[in-house]
């Protein structure tokens, strides 16, 4: 898996006054679309903090089922290969939990899942800030996305990061598959 450190201000894990642990999927469906939500005016991959005690997977099938309604089969789940691991180090982030700004360190794990299930709106169970912020899901071609995301028009402070995030991933995962297509050829 490959790993990948944003570190811009070289903040020392010493630092680190809180980290936090998140999974998200690239999910792709049967005509090789991507799942893709927009919330509080950004796009991002499926996914969310690992509760304690949860492994990957388990926070991966949780989330999905959580925004989407799609409920992973123990098959699809066996099969989530993660692919890549970003490490995100921010100074001056406003944590809403504490109410105050920290440095902050995030590791992120992405997982490649391919489901055959479609969003199904009656199962979805969203927390009241995603309501809030009008959290909305959708399979898209992967082509689509860094357009959407490039072009979108948000004054959201997090825009930077979560931008960097889904457009860093986006282009891991074309290359991830380019070499699993390479070494399929062998």
């Amino acid at each position: 898996m490959k790993k990948i450190e944003f570190n811009e201000e070289n903040v020392s894990k010493e630092e680190v006054d809180k980290i936090v642990r998140k999974v998200r999927g690239v999910v792709i469906n049967e005509k090789g679309q991507c799942l893709c939500s927009h919330y509080a005016e950004i796009y991002m991959l499926i996914g969310g903090k690992m509760e304690a005690g949860e492994t990957e997977k388990e926070t991966l099938k949780r989330e999905l089922a959580e925004e989407t309604g799609i409920l992973l089969t123990e098959d699809e789940l066996h099969k989530a290969t993660p692919f890549l691991k970003i490490q995100s180090f921010d100074k001056n982030y406003f944590d809403r939990v504490e109410k105050r700004e920290l440095t902050r360190l995030t590791e992120t794990t992405f997982y490649e899942v391919h489901t055959k299930s479609n969003i199904n709106i009656e199962n979805i169970h969203l927390t009241e800030s995603e309501k809030e912020k009008e959290h909305k899901c959708e399979f898209m071609n992967l082509s689509v996305i860094p357009y959407l995301v490039e072009t979108n028009k948000t004054t959201n402070p997090k825009r930077k990061q979560f931008d960097r995030e889904i457009l860093t991933t986006l282009r891991e995962y074309t290359n991830y598959k380019l070499q699993e297509k390479e070494i399929g050829e062998k």
